[in-house]
């Protein structure tokens, strides 16, 4: 009896020690999505919720990330009704962390978190200006790629008066 309890206490000890020395779960690299929120004046559903359309003074928020439009179509995937795209159409105006990104289409993608902007695409921060013929804004990684465009940077101003030399 007291063999069949050593050895029972053991598998334990043995047991303890495996879960002790065995990783957690893996933790999720992302933080928890927020939702994205749509408000406009009107909404159509096409094609049994493939396609929403949203028209008339459109606002999307999504986490820190703001886009304004005259029109957003929202195209959902066939099998698992995820959001696959965005189109944002007419005077589209994305606002995020005090950068704006002007153009007249935007086409927003789900999977890659990226927005690529077309039709006098531009971004504005402060004074600075980078403007192009297709812009394309990295959500997750907070950059962006312009193509066939100009920059226009303004550097402040220094405020020198020219030292004054005294006569010897």
């Amino acid at each position: 009896m007291l063999k069949q309890c050593f050895r029972s206490s053991l598998l334990i000890a043995a047991a303890a020690l495996l879960m002790a020395a065995a990783p957690d779960e893996p933790q999720k690299l992302e933080l928890k999505r927020e939702p994205i929120v749509v408000t406009s004046a009107h909404m159509k559903a096409d094609k049994l919720g493939e396609r929403v359309v949203f028209s008339g003074e459109v606002t999307l928020k999504k986490e820190a990330m703001t886009l304004n439009s005259d029109s957003v179509t929202v195209f959902y995937d066939a099998g698992t009704k995820a959001i696959r795209e965005i189109e944002a159409l007419g005077n589209v105006i994305v606002r995020k962390e005090g950068r704006i990104a002007l153009a007249s289409r935007a086409l927003y993608y789900s999977k890659e978190e990226k927005i690529v902007l077309t039709g006098d695409a531009r971004i504005i921060e402060n004074d600075n200006q980078l403007g192009g013929e297709r812009i394309t804004l990295f959500i997750r990684d907070d950059r962006s790629i312009v193509e066939g465009g100009n920059v226009l940077f303004y550097q402040d101003k220094q405020d020198k008066k020219p030292e004054k030399r005294r006569g010897r």
